[in-house]
């Protein structure tokens, strides 16, 4: 292996780290992370995780959470951060920069390193390594999947077979859409016209499929605690396939992933833009269907990748249910084949002027990719909001605004001026979706929900959503006053109600404004 390929590589991992482990407690957990969180809750806390088929995807993402929480200052899940979290998809981010590099002896050096650059510098796979949901954990098995069966048919040894057989059931145990990338591969394969290349008989594939359904019982079972989930397991895909084909509320036309990837612009913010990774990627295909410039990669491994990605994207796209996150499960192979079009064209421009140019261009894109990277996540707007926490970014949906932590704050204050503590009964009443304030108010011992206004709400705290305003504020009792309007997500909005004896203690621990 060339010296330059180590240092390289060495390179690539430290800016994929650089771009996702910092500050990862910048913005407020997301309602789908604090359902996560809060699911994790009930395996650190009571050791009672059940696979819920209706909601909250596959067991892998809190098991994987252990080790984090280990390694957390406190023990006490109170104590735990939006960091705690968000580190396990980060590292697993990482990984899929990492996994890539077992392609290397049969993809090639420089189209390898290509793939591993951009995988760790585009800005959606770094947005999303930072989010504590199951997209990163789905895409890094797949990824690890395919490379483990592809080095088994290479070299034939079990151990391979194995692997790959884990990561597929990983996969199952992670996200209903596994089936998706199952069949996108079965295709690909038979598409490439190399299904005869990839026969080996039937015992090694019986062993990959055996161990992946080990590993899918182990984890949909909790580890034999749930035996019922693995019915939960089939009976899943009712629900889920009912979403996918239209009945909810993120369905969107089938351009929506390309125009978070080509060109966004929104609410006058900056351009941002991931169009140099689907050129090469286009060249990356290109190559794969002619043949041509591919040097010494393996033509069966490089169209098999492309047409990969090729029924992955006309999948993803295809379907009504979309929301951003969901597009890294097919550009993962767009950012591949960019790898694969990198090296094509360097091969094509000549030695001198032009591959002097076409090397300098490409270093600008990558270093814009990168800065795109940082910007989306650590730097902020005119208006001092995070970008991580805007519209303006493409890759922010239905986030949770920094106007939660003023609300908490609050809640917060008048819980320590409260006789009770945290022990004050608190009401969150809301027809809308509350999350993530299950999360963020997790330390309230007494604390209901409700989607309509209660018989007697007299709780001390009131956490009421601003379509029940009304309904509030015709009771005839008067013992509570408005105290608050908070943004939860954009255009939701909650009001907070307090105790008015309360609200007269609370407003004695407020330090006075300064003038």
């Amino acid at each position: 292996m060339k010296h330059w390929f180590v240092a390289g590589v060495v390179l690539v991992v430290l800016l994929a780290a650089a771009l996702r482990l910092p500050q990862l407690s910048l913005r407020p957990l997301h309602n789908d992370e604090g359902d996560n969180a809060i699911k994790f809750g009930e395996l650190w806390t009571k050791n009672d995780y059940k696979y819920d088929p209706n909601e909250f995807h596959g067991p892998t993402l809190p098991y994987f959470t252990l080790p984090t929480a280990w390694l957390a200052r406190s023990p006490d899940f109170n104590d735990f951060s939006e960091s705690t979290f968000r580190t396990v998809t980060a590292f697993f981010g990482i990984g899929t920069v990492m996994v890539l590099l077992l392609l290397a002896p049969d993809l090639g050096r420089v189209e390898t390193w290509g793939a591993c650059l951009f995988a760790a510098i585009s800005p959606a796979m770094v947005y999303y390594s930072r989010d504590y949901i199951h997209e990163m954990l789905l895409v890094f098995f797949t990824g690890l999947a395919a490379v483990a069966w592809w080095r088994f048919l290479k070299c034939g040894c079990l151990l391979w077979c194995v692997l790959a057989g884990a990561a597929l059931g990983l996969m199952a145990a992670t996200k209903e859409t596994f089936v998706i990338s199952v069949f996108a591969l079965v295709l690909a394969v038979v598409c490439a016209n190399g299904f005869k290349k990839w026969r080996c008989g039937f015992k090694p594939v019986g062993l990959a499929v055996g161990v992946a359904a080990l590993t899918g019982v182990v984890f949909f079972t909790s580890f034999f605690s749930n035996m019922p989930g693995m019915l939960d397991a089939i009976r899943t895909y009712a629900p889920w396939l009912h979403r996918a084909g239209g009945a909810s509320p993120h369905t969107h036309e089938w351009w929506f992933y390309f125009q978070r990837l080509i060109f966004y612009r929104a609410n006058r913010g900056p351009v941002w833009s991931e169009g140099l990774i689907l050129v090469l990627a286009l060249a990356g295909f290109v190559a794969a269907m002619t043949g041509r410039g591919l040097g010494g990669a393996n033509h069966l491994l490089v169209r098999v990748i492309a047409f990969y990605t090729g029924w992955m994207t006309l999948f993803y796209t295809l379907l009504p249910y979309k929301t951003p996150w969901c597009l890294i499960e097919f550009y993962y192979g767009m950012i591949v084949l960019a790898g694969i079009g990198t090296a094509v064209l360097v091969r094509f421009c000549k030695p001198g002027l032009l591959r002097g140019t076409f090397m300098a261009l490409l270093a600008v894109g990558a270093a814009e990719l990168a800065c795109q990277a940082g910007r989306e996540n650590f730097s902020f707007d005119k208006g001092g909001v995070p970008f991580c926490d805007t519209v303006k970014n493409p890759y922010v949906y239905s986030q949770t605004t920094p106007d939660i932590f003023r609300l908490l704050q609050t809640v917060d204050g008048l819980a320590k001026a409260a006789k009770g503590g945290y022990a004050t009964p608190v009401e969150v009443i809301s027809k809308e979706s509350y999350w993530p304030l299950p999360w963020y108010l997790r330390r309230f011992t007494q604390i209901g929900y409700w989607d309509n206004i209660p018989d007697q709400p007299l709780a001390p705290i009131m956490i009421v959503g601003a379509e029940l305003h009304a309904g509030f504020d015709e009771r005839p009792a008067r013992t509570h006053l408005m105290a608050g309007y908070y943004e939860l997500r954009p255009n939701v909005f909650f009001e907070l109600y307090v105790n008015i004896s309360l609200w007269t203690k609370y407003i004695k621990t407020v330090p006075p404004e300064k003038d």
